[in-house]
């Protein structure tokens, strides 16, 4: 199964950066890419970003990638079935949308994408995770 190289990790960085100035005032934020098995292959905090974004925007992608959805569908699962997330028995899990697994064309899951710091993380980090593929 193929995974997240980190030539296509900065490809990612890049249009998440792009996508935010073009579309959101170029508004301070954060971006973490990881592989299919969660490990962090590349993080950066934009000027100005809050410095809460250094370890949730991680733990967005990291969320994604080990369960294989968004962690806004992660945090409506959690609601729909009155789950506590300490149940998955995983710190690092988070439910707040910025998350967004990242699939190659044969929709195997290669890793994610997080977003931190905006208003839009959810919109933002899905934007980038569909066009990927085409970076």
């Amino acid at each position: 199964m193929k995974n997240i190289t980190l030539a296509l990790a900065k490809k990612i960085g890049c249009c998440a950066e792009e996508l935010v100035k073009k579309e959101y005032g170029a508004k301070p934020f954060s971006v973490s890419v990881c592989d299919k098995d969660g490990f962090t292959i590349l993080f950066y905090k934009v000027d100005g970003a809050k410095l809460l974004t250094i370890n949730l925007t991680p733990d967005k992608a990291y969320t994604s990638a080990r369960m294989g959805v968004s962690t806004a569908d992660f945090l409506q699962r959690l609601q729909r079935e009155n789950l506590n997330i300490a149940y998955f028995a995983d710190k690092r899990f988070v439910a707040m949308p910025g998350g967004v697994p990242i699939y190659d064309e044969m929709q195997q899951l290669i890793g994610a994408v997080g977003i931190g710091g905006l208003k839009e993380d959810g919109e933002v980090a899905q934007k980038v995770a569909s066009i990927v593929n085409t970076l």
